[in-house]
């Protein structure tokens, strides 16, 4: 969404049916739910944000040995299944090999 309807929104914002509340207040609910995961993960595993941030960092020097990647498209994230198993996921979008 551009700024301007942004703007415009905020000025005058779209009346909301009974259905979109809804949707709204579920989005809510599992963005709150997403964010509660990411914190006890964040707890079980003992890495602060700050120590997530450095092995991003970290693995983007090691790579970036060998490939040229888009760092702004880069993300490493901790992920959770049913078994309770913790990973650490990275995403890391190679642009072309280091010649």
């Amino acid at each position: 969404m551009g700024w301007l309807r942004k703007l415009v929104d905020w000025v005058d914002p779209p009346q909301q049916t009974f259905e979109s509340s809804l949707t709204d207040m579920h989005t809510a609910r599992n963005d709150a739910k997403s964010r509660l995961k990411l914190v006890l993960m964040h707890d079980r595993t003992q890495l602060s944000p700050v120590m997530l941030e450095q092995m991003r960092d970290d693995m983007v020097e090691v790579i970036s040995r060998y490939v040229e990647i888009d760092k702004e498209a880069l993300e490493v994230n901790l992920e959770s299944d049913a078994s309770n198993t913790i990973a650490l996921v990275a995403n890391i979008p190679v642009l072309r090999a280091r010649t």
